[in-house]
């Protein structure tokens, strides 16, 4: 990777939410315009661009990523159930919105991304030896959609024009592009970025076609360029304001915040990068 670019914007980043349960997933809620956050425990928590938190409902489980659909419901990855789990916030209720191929456990279900159709991708990490990415379709039914992205798919995000799945492999130290054809299925994919020695975890895109990926391992944050590149954009190999960084997303009514969930603390880091971000997917599902 090349130099870090920018220097300071470690400096722009701080804690603003504490007392969670090691979060990992995070996503932003344009319509409630706050914060949601996931913690091991199962809990689901709202958090307000204050730092207020709220545990507005639990699965019971351990959660990874979340996504939101247009309703403002929350879709978790729970690792523990093996499912995704889908809350609504107004009531707190719970249920399992949809489990892997026939109705088996899914397999470390980690990060889940939403395309404009409803279509729910979801990478399964494969910690039981069953590496896989499925798709959700809005009638619930789950079909085994990739098996091509085996080394920990983890991250993921659905371009603007919903033509690929962006994915970070994280154990083969590197980004991914797996094409969305046009009858739905997966085409092959292709390198987008390497990321040798490290162990990256989460993804967003900016409003200029930047990947920004958190490094679980050495703590911080890269910026992968259009054109390839790939910047070193925050080092905090000593967790001063990362602590095993996750998940990543746009806030605010302009996406011109980011916050980042923290693993290995009890925390959420939010910073200003001088840009904005993509919005996402937010569909109507039934």
């Amino acid at each position: 990777m090349n130099a870090p670019f920018g220097s300071g914007l470690l400096d722009r980043f701080e804690e603003f939410a504490d007392g969670l349960n090691h979060p990992e997933g995070v996503a932003w809620s344009p319509p409630e315009g706050c914060v949601y956050a996931g913690g091991e425990g199962g809990e689901v928590y709202r958090v307000s661009l204050d730092g207020e938190v709220e545990e507005v409902g639990s699965t019971g489980g351990s959660l990874l990523g979340i996504a939101l659909d247009g309703r403002g419901r929350v879709y978790a990855c729970d690792a523990d159930r093996g499912e995704i789990a889908r809350l609504d916030p107004s009531t707190g209720a719970v249920e399992t919105y949809a489990r892997g191929v026939g109705g088996e456990e899914l397999d470390t279900p980690n990060v889940a991304a939403f395309d404009a159709a409803g279509n729910l991708y979801v990478t399964c990490s494969g910690e039981d030896d069953r590496p896989e990415i499925v798709c959700i379709g809005p009638d619930r039914v789950t079909e085994r959609w990739s098996t091509s992205v085996p080394g920990y798919p983890n991250g993921c995000l659905v371009t603007p024009d919903g033509s690929a799945l962006v994915v970070v492999e994280a154990h083969a130290e590197r980004v991914v592009r797996v094409p969305i054809l046009p009858d739905g299925s997966a085409g092959a994919p292709t390198v987008v970025a390497e990321l040798p020695d490290t162990d990256a975890d989460g993804i967003a895109l900016d409003a200029e076609g930047s990947l920004w990926v958190t490094l679980y391992r050495p703590d911080g944050l890269v910026r992968i360029r259009a054109d390839g590149s790939v910047e070193r954009a925050i080092d905090d190999h000593l967790a001063t304001t990362f602590d095993a960084p996750t998940n990543i997303a746009w806030v605010g009514e302009r996406l011109d915040l980011v916050v980042v969930a923290n693993v290995g603390g009890r925390f959420l880091s939010i910073g200003d990068l001088g840009l904005a971000g993509q919005p996402l997917h937010y569909p109507e599902v039934p």
